[in-house]
């Protein structure tokens, strides 16, 4: 039996402190112990804090989470102010309008959008108050409780009492009910890029108007997260009824759909009624800005309360201090955030001696010092944190054999394979700064292998449909994994064969299996040992190459409050898609 606010996480995924800062944190800078300020009383003897960051002795939401050999912290508290109605948070985004039917991907341009204006089943604890490093807490949305029969094969909701659509026209503010909850997940489970979430659903069944079951086929240890991400929002089957789902929405949830422009803006204003809380925001603007240089001017200029990677390096944060020194600053830890991407059905890449003789080619010493400074870490596509204590090296051997670097067993690897002059065509969205050096970088470091890479950068749109939609020509350096922050989005969904999350496409009959078998263990030492296989399988036949993944500044104006990007749940509270579930909070202290 669950309750009101349950954590539902599978096993191993839950992260202590002391763990998770002594590899994640520490292992790729090279760094001694952390400082961990205001958490808690489970840190004995840490350090005090120093750095360079500015925050205020009058402390709102939030605390001071702070590495003291790093020089801003994970986490700030807000200042002790009064919030204030009023104005419009403005936002450059580097994602351009998309199909807005939740269901069709889950790219930025997908999923931000609709988060703005559709609420969750199931929330997750974001923003300022966010803990920085356990897994994140699911908490009541539009389900104020759930519960679980003790042999896991039903779920049932309870709905929020008086929540209503937004009023607008087909839907008037009618009362939002269980059937329109079990109506979107229903969807989900039968079309679109997340099906592989209820692969082991047996069915929908609507009790009353404020009460539904999910009834199992088989118990799935992880079934209860995905509902609390950003890519199970929850929709109204008017707008799906009359076809109008990918370019409009009315939904349950903080903001109403102004304006949607490709290329432009999309403006949003307030909901008057929304239901949780009082929307303190007047409006919220996305400003689609692909160019990182007119970002970064309008950051300058105050134009804007934030950017979207307007910042890479801490080098790029001290030099936009020098013009704003009074900015917000915060890091992300280091996690896996993308991987060298192959089509491992294309002929050039289905012998694995290929695709470990690309990886042999990579000196990811050389591109952790390049691309971030020597602040980061060199990770598989699977977050290390499931299966050890401390953080697996290319030295440790728990990142295979082929992560070390070495052009001349990479030249010996090609000519096994029969293969004289290896050339391959890398599409990548420039999406960071990173993304556009690590290309650029790799091209000669490749060339010493007797690889030669082509290719270049694409548009979004172009790269997000290729890319998410499974039909990747050849290579990218832009392969960005798909978010989550269960175990069963690790070693199910990017790994099954059949999963629309497996980007890379490739088809391993043993991974299979045990991607399917670690979904319904229950004990966790049991379930460790199957992610285990699939991690060395992974990585022995290079399907998705290791990389290096840094420390990310998130910069804020000093004006903004409320929102904060924090690395409590990697791949899902960035900065990237959450806005939704934070703007309700969301003011301008100016």
């Amino acid at each position: 039996m669950e309750h009101e606010g349950l954590r539902e996480w599978g096993a191993g995924a839950r992260l202590g402190r002391r763990t998770l800062i002594r590899g994640s944190l520490l292992g790729g800078a090279g760094l001694a112990a952390a400082a961990l300020i205001g958490c808690g009383s489970d840190e004995e003897d840490a350090p005090p804090a120093t750095g360079t960051t500015t925050v205020s002795t009058q402390t709102g939401p939030g605390k001071l989470v702070q590495d003291p050999k790093l020089p801003y912290p994970y986490n700030f508290p807000d200042p002790a102010t009064q919030p204030k109605p009023g104005g419009v948070m403005r936002v450059a985004a580097t994602w351009d309008v998309a199909d807005i039917d939740p269901t069709i991907s889950a790219a930025g341009g997908t999923v931000t959008i609709p988060n703005m204006f559709y609420n969750r089943l199931i929330g997750i604890q974001r923003g300022p108050t966010a803990d920085v490093f356990n897994a994140p807490v699911l908490e009541p949305e539009l389900a104020k409780s759930w519960e679980r029969t003790p042999d896991g094969l039903t779920f049932t909701f309870k709905i929020q009492d008086g929540i209503k659509w937004q009023n607008l026209a087909p839907l008037n503010g009618r009362p939002f009910v269980a059937a329109d909850a079990a109506f979107a997940l229903e969807r989900y489970s039968k079309q679109g890029a997340h099906q592989q979430y209820y692969a082991n659903v047996g069915g929908f069944e609507v009790v009353d108007n404020l009460t539904f079951k999910v009834n199992m086929k088989r118990p799935v240890v992880d079934f209860l997260n995905p509902l609390g991400s950003n890519k199970q929002t929850i929709f109204p089957r008017e707008l799906v009824d009359d076809g109008t789902i990918s370019k409009r929405g009315i939904g349950t949830g903080p903001m109403i759909l102004r304006e949607m422009t490709p290329g432009t803006r999309v403006t949003f204003d307030k909901n008057p009624d929304y239901w949780e809380k009082k929307v303190l925001l007047d409006g919220f603007e996305f400003r689609i800005m692909p160019d990182h240089a007119a970002r970064l001017a309008a950051f300058r200029a105050g134009q804007i309360e934030y950017a979207y990677a307007v910042v890479s390096t801490f080098t790029d944060v001290k030099n936009l201090k020098d013009t704003n020194a009074d900015i917000q600053v915060n890091l992300l830890p280091s996690t896996a955030t993308w991987a060298l991407a192959f089509n491992n059905s294309n002929p050039k890449f289905t012998d694995p001696r290929v695709r470990r003789a690309v990886s042999m080619a990579v000196n990811r010493d050389t591109l952790l010092q390049l691309i971030f400074e020597g602040f980061g870490t060199k990770s598989h596509a699977i977050p290390w944190t499931y299966l050890f204590k401390e953080e697996p090296t290319a030295d440790s051997g728990n990142l295979g054999r082929w992560a070390k670097y070495s052009p001349a067993d990479a030249k010996a690897l090609l000519a096994a394979a029969g293969v004289s002059d290896l050339t391959f065509n890398n599409i990548f969205y420039n999406y960071t700064l990173a993304y556009e050096k690590l290309a650029e970088v790799l091209v000669p470091m490749f060339k010493e292998s007797g690889i030669t890479m082509t290719g270049g950068k694409v548009d979004y749109t172009t790269f997000n449909s290729q890319w998410t939609g499974r039909k990747l020509p050849e290579f990218s350096t832009s392969g960005w994994l798909t978010t989550g922050f269960d175990a069963d989005n690790y070693f199910h969904g990017q790994v099954h064969s059949k999963s629309t999350g497996n980007r890379s496409q490739f088809t391993d009959p043993d991974i299979d299996t045990w991607a399917e078998a670690q979904q319904v263990e229950l004990n966790p030492e049991k379930r460790k040992e199957i992610w285990r296989k699939i991690w060395d399988k992974d990585l022995d036949q290079m399907y998705r190459p290791p990389l290096v993944n840094g420390f990310v500044p998130e910069v804020y104006q000093p004006w903004m409050r409320g929102i904060r990007w924090t690395g409590s749940a990697p791949g899902d509270n960035s900065s990237y898609y959450n806005w939704g579930d934070q703007v309700h909070s969301g003011w301008l202290d100016k």
